[in-house]
């Protein structure tokens, strides 16, 4: 499951995942993402990750990884907030390959998260 947090505005954008996630979930964020780029120019987002599937993780990872391509420089900021390592991991993979300041907090640390983007 997937849905933006209530704490998005501007060009500041949450959502959460967690569970399953579909094909069509993450080519709905990655649209809205795309909308926000056109609007705004530059975009920071987080992402909190709640018992993911590890399913969920490969599930339209090519476009994931093309939507980074194409947009990574309108992406100033990305906050991964999560309890595993998996969210710790997506966070060094993200900074790998694209100029996307990444960082990972722990959720306990999710409004420092959001004041950093801001």
């Amino acid at each position: 499951m997937l849905r933006q947090l209530e704490a998005s505005h501007d060009n500041v954008i949450g959502y959460s995942l967690g569970g399953e996630v579909t094909d069509d979930e993450y080519g709905q964020v990655l649209s809205e993402l795309r909308d926000a780029i056109a609007l705004h120019g530059r975009i920071r987002v987080l992402f909190r990750l709640q018992d993911l599937s590890p399913k969920s993780f490969f599930t339209a990872l090519d476009d994931r990884f093309r939507f980074f391509q194409e947009h990574g420089d309108a992406v100033e900021r990305m906050a991964i907030v999560s309890t595993d390592t998996g969210g710790q991991w997506l966070s060094r993979l993200a900074d790998a390959i694209g100029p996307v300041d990444t960082r990972h907090f722990d959720p306990d640390d999710e409004q420092e998260a959001w004041a950093w983007l801001e």
